[in-house]
């Protein structure tokens, strides 16, 4: 579930919350996996994270 998550690139809170909400699970369990999941595929995450940046950046720039 976490994968449908970044596939729709939402941050690790957001994440959490969506899990919660829609899937029941509690957050202790979603950030637990999160984790381990950024200690196991450390250049995944350093480029989703690198590419939400520049969306994010790209999304305020007003012309």
């Amino acid at each position: 579930m976490i994968e449908r998550c970044l596939l729709l690139q939402m941050s690790r809170d957001d994440c959490v919350k969506a899990l919660a909400k829609h899937a029941k699970i509690e957050p202790i369990i979603s950030l637990t996996v999160w984790k381990e999941l950024l200690k196991e595929n450390k250049a995944f995450f350093r480029d989703y994270f690198q590419a939400r940046q520049y969306l994010n950046n790209k999304s305020k720039i007003k012309f």
